[in-house]
């Protein structure tokens, strides 16, 4: 058994250091440094940790043919296309926290930011700087779900970095791009889509277009029609990918 990384003392090597070959020190010496970069780079999980969360809405108009554009960090999307010139957002914020009050303060540490109307709109959540010794604390207890209803013929731009996707009822273009998580789109008409490329680098890929359905590395969907007219690009680095056509 290891000890924690915070027993790592210079009294702790010296406890060692006799009767030990030069190979073994320098095995043992190099695993507990890693472990000691992970302990400081990932903080401690806290077993009675639980969920809480707070809801926000947001509205702002915006046109046929405009453009949303999503830049997300943490937390589930569930974009959906609908006959109204306006976008309405639902947000929820969910934090890790002991008790509810102390997850109050933490509501504030990532925000929600709504930008531009009618042809161009930006949403994003903006999270606290990150610190150079530790840049990842904390983030894994603030996410922000989505649920989404914007024009159905607007085009879409979507980058998250860990969550998963849902997109139904859109006939523009989409470009979706997600580090870690699934991406399911649900096609309108395949008679309206010109092209799809879709890709996973490490994951699994379904689709009722071809029949695609396979897993492991650089897995991909690409469709093409000639008579169509809306173009879908996915990129994926660890997920999957799945896109159903609900008219033929």
């Amino acid at each position: 058994m290891f000890p924690h990384p915070s027993r790592l003392t210079p009294s702790f090597f010296r406890k060692y250091h006799r009767g030990v070959s030069v190979q073994a020190k320098s095995r043992y010496l190099a695993l507990h440094l890693c472990l000691l970069s992970v302990w400081l780079l990932f903080p401690a999980v806290s077993l009675r940790a639980e969920e809480f969360s707070q809801d926000f809405h947001y509205s702002v108009r915006m046109f046929s043919f405009g453009t949303l554009t999503i830049d997300t960090r943490m937390g589930n999307l569930q974009v959906e296309g609908w006959d109204e010139p306006r976008l309405e957002i639902a947000a929820e914020k969910v934090v890790e926290a002991k008790d509810k009050q102390k997850a109050q303060p933490l509501y504030d540490r990532v925000q929600v930011a709504l930008e531009g109307q009618d042809k161009k709109v930006l949403l994003r959540t903006l999270y606290p700087p990150r610190r150079l010794w530790r840049p990842f604390r904390g983030e894994s207890k603030l996410s922000v779900n989505f649920r989404i209803h914007m024009p159905f013929d607007a085009n879409l731009v979507l980058k998250c970095v860990d969550g998963d996707v849902r997109i139904s009822g859109l006939v523009g273009k989409q470009d979706i791009h997600v580090n870690y998580g699934d991406v399911e789109i649900n096609v309108p008409s395949i008679y309206l889509l010109r092209s799809l490329n879709a890709r996973s680098i490490l994951g699994y890929v379904q689709s009722d277009l071809h029949g695609e359905d396979s897993a492991g590395l650089g897995r991909k969907i690409v469709f093409w029609n000639s008579d169509g007219n809306q173009d879908i690009q996915v990129r994926v680095r660890m997920g999957g990918v799945y896109v159903y056509s609900s008219v033929y």
